[in-house]
């Protein structure tokens, strides 16, 4: 059993500064504000491991407030074009768990299952108004990961993020699958990974924003699957060895879903 509060801080983006416009397609641009202040998490757990033989049950509860919540706000801008600017519109509050196992089915195949059950709410002021919404969120991440053999290994990465709110609307759910193939060679002197992202092409973008003077609703969907292949050169053959399934995650290309 494990307990623990950190207070964090997230530092804006470089182009959340920026006080000129840039156009990011015909009917969206954005601008910066620098005036915006960095956001302060404050983060509150208690946490719960368990080792049962080859597998690992981990279950974190927690409860966290994010003040200066920065939220990216839209406004009319002309005809069928709207602006977005940064802004601290107030807090944000989450309280959940989230569940990690770790096990083996059968030999060389690993299982890593990902999951965040929380109540989100979001409060504030926008336009001179007060606002608070709330909404039931979750997501779940299934790493799976089948080691063929010493030079060979396949991993297979559904993940799901459910429906959430925002300062001035919602967010629809979506899921997305990645796939990775990692094949060493020449006696691990050389290693290819071929990644492929959302591999059934099912993701897409929803969401709904609306304000007194507009009301925007967005649809996208990327081009994909969208197919890499990256080559790795190994001048020191060494292994490491709590690295060599991927990242901390199970991920061999080092995607976190977001």
């Amino acid at each position: 059993m494990m307990t623990s509060y950190t207070r964090r801080i997230n530092r804006p983006h470089g182009w959340e500064f920026e006080p000129f416009l840039t156009w990011i397609d015909a009917y969206n641009v954005r601008i910066g504000n620098p005036s915006i202040l960095p956001e302060y998490i404050d983060s509150y757990e208690l946490g719960f491991q368990k080792i049962i033989g080859n597998s690992l049950i981990s279950l974190d509860t927690y409860y966290r407030v994010t003040n200066n919540k920065i939220d990216r706000i839209k406004s009319f801008y002309s005809d069928n074009v709207t602006i977005q600017t940064p802004q601290n519109i107030g807090k944000d509050y989450a309280v959940g768990a989230e569940t990690f196992v770790n096990f083996d089915p059968v030999d060389k195949w690993t299982v890593n299952l990902m999951g965040n059950l929380y109540n989100y709410k979001i409060a504030g002021t926008l336009n001179g108004s007060d606002f608070n919404r709330n909404s039931f969120n979750w997501n779940m991440r299934f790493n799976n990961t089948v080691k063929l053999s010493s030079e060979t290994m396949i991993q297979l990465n559904p993940m799901y993020n459910s429906p959430t709110v925002s300062a001035q609307g919602k967010r629809e759910g979506y899921v997305s699958t990645n796939l990775a193939v990692k094949q060493s060679l020449f006696d691990k002197l050389l290693t290819a990974t071929l990644q492929i992202r959302d591999v059934f092409s099912a993701s897409t973008q929803e969401s709904v924003n609306e304000s007194f003077d507009f009301y925007n609703y967005r649809y996208s969907k990327r081009e994909s699957p969208v197919v890499m292949l990256n080559l790795r050169f190994n001048i020191n053959n060494y292994k490491n060895h709590e690295n060599e399934n991927g990242d901390g995650n199970g991920n061999m290309d080092g995607d976190n879903g977001e």
